[in-house]
């Protein structure tokens, strides 16, 4: 059976053993306005008998934070023109349909942070099975800053992991966070070093790869959100963008 082994201008794929590794090249606004590419390698993955789980690790070779404000930057200086409005609905959708993917894939998923990490890709992280950081990860969210509303996925899993009261406080008084702040509010599970954030990764992927593939569905199920309640969330959460450039730009 032939190994997958993909490159992108975004990510790459690779094929360790039994397990699939995904590296992201980008932020996740770039990456998701082009998920047809990522979509098709998830559904490779999926088709293969061989591959038992999946490391998403985000390379510490973009600058996350930087990104993410030079893409808002951009929306609000009027560089998208009439595209500003197909963009955000083209990452909106995107959003909830990787979300989707994610939520019924039979095989687990762990994701790697590494460096500094915007506030969607961090969302990102947080939907998965299990998260690993290293001990340089800090994590942005600038958006509040900025004159936006919080990142649609960051608040939406940080409120459901930390409840109402504490997320609103986080995300009001702390623009970042530390990967030590985030293991003690039990956001990620592990801190390890850079050498390390493939192979705990990929130990991680072994454990978990011994549940059967629909149990690990249905316990998604069980705990985590409905696509429902994300999608809700997501659309409100970008009216409230919408609304607060209209605001910005009158």
């Amino acid at each position: 059976m032939t190994s997958i082994d993909v490159k992108h201008d975004f990510f790459t794929c690779r094929q360790d053993d039994d397990f699939a590794v995904i590296t992201v090249l980008t932020g996740a606004m770039q990456l998701l306005t082009s998920k047809e590419d990522l979509i098709s390698l998830f559904y490779t993955i999926k088709d293969s008998q061989k591959i038992k789980g999946v490391a998403i690790i985000f390379s510490d070779k973009y600058p996350g934070n930087t990104e993410y404000i030079r893409g808002f930057r951009k929306i609000f200086e009027g560089k998208y023109s009439a595209d500003r409005t197909r963009t955000f609905i083209i990452y909106k959708s995107a959003i909830i349909q990787i979300l989707e993917i994610i939520s019924k894939y039979p095989i687990p998923i762990v994701g790697g942070m590494n460096g500094d990490t915007g506030p969607d890709s961090f969302g990102f992280n947080l939907a998965l099975d299990l998260r690993i950081a290293t001990e340089r990860t800090i994590f942005f969210h600038p958006n509040l800053q900025l004159g936006f509303p919080p990142s649609a996925l960051l608040s939406f899993y940080l409120v459901r992991c930390l409840g109402s009261t504490k997320a609103t406080e986080l995300m009001l008084t702390k623009s970042k966070f530390s990967s030590q702040e985030a293991l003690d509010l039990g956001l990620i599970t592990k801190i390890v070093s850079e050498d390390d954030l493939s192979n705990n990764c990929l130990e991680r992927l072994r454990e978990l790869s011994s549940i059967p593939n629909h149990t690990l569905v249905a316990t998604r199920r069980i705990l985590q959100p409905s696509i429902n309640e994300i999608r809700n969330h997501v659309n409100a959460s970008f009216e409230g963008s919408f609304l607060s450039l209209y605001k910005m730009k009158t």
